[in-house]
């Protein structure tokens, strides 16, 4: 165990919030690290050394390597011999969240905020940078105000609804988080593959021109 690791471990131990570290079970972790060009003394490397994944109060989903049963960071990103992501050009998916959002690095994808974490929000179809390396990123989610963050995008049961979604699935909400009809309590949720709901929301947003 490194010294990022142990160091983030005990954040989260101390975060108060209902985590999973979901246990590596993949072996080729140094190819991860090859094709990303990281080390295991970076949080995200240290992410990928320990986990397959981390889970945050059944909410927000951190990328870790992958196993049989988690979607990993190379494979989820569909990043090839080259190393390059191609599942959103220009960007390395390194979370979500149960209602479709999407957290990434920017790695070119827009000229401002480069190394950055975006966020694709599923109320919005936009990207916005939230102005924080990988390392805040992590930070906040375990220490930081996502109550606040996602006020208008849950519901009065969704502490309840969400434990029964997987690792791999999202929270389809029809009418969609970003219609004019939307109204969250009365919406239906149906837990749905997550690859199902991405597609959906970047359908949407370049049909609207929105990314």
């Amino acid at each position: 165990m490194n010294n990022t690791w142990e160091q983030l471990y005990s954040v989260i131990k101390a975060s108060g919030r209902e985590t999973v570290v979901h246990e590596n079970r993949l072996g080729d972790i140094d190819n991860a690290f090859s094709k990303l060009q990281i080390s295991d003394k970076s949080v995200l490397g240290a992410i990928i050394s320990n986990t397959c994944g981390i889970t945050v109060d059944n909410w927000i989903r951190i990328l870790g390597s992958g196993s049989k049963d988690n979607r990993g960071i190379l494979s989820y990103n569909e990043i090839g011999d080259d190393g390059i992501p191609k599942k959103v050009e220009g960007m390395l998916i390194v979370a979500d969240d149960v209602v479709g959002g999407t957290f990434a690095i920017n790695n070119g994808k827009y000229s401002t905020g480069i190394g950055e974490i975006w966020y694709f929000a599923p109320d919005t179809l936009k990207w916005e940078s939230m102005e924080v390396k990988h390392s805040e990123f992590i930070m906040w989610v375990l220490q930081g105000d996502i109550d606040g963050f996602y006020k208008s995008m849950r519901w009065k049961k969704w502490k309840k609804d969400c434990k029964e979604v997987g690792f791999n699935q999202a929270m389809l909400i029809y009418p969609f988080l970003w219609s004019n009809e939307i109204k969250l309590e009365k919406a239906t949720k149906k837990a749905v593959p997550v690859e199902e709901l991405f597609e959906i929301n970047q359908e949407y947003s370049k049909k609207f021109k929105l990314s």
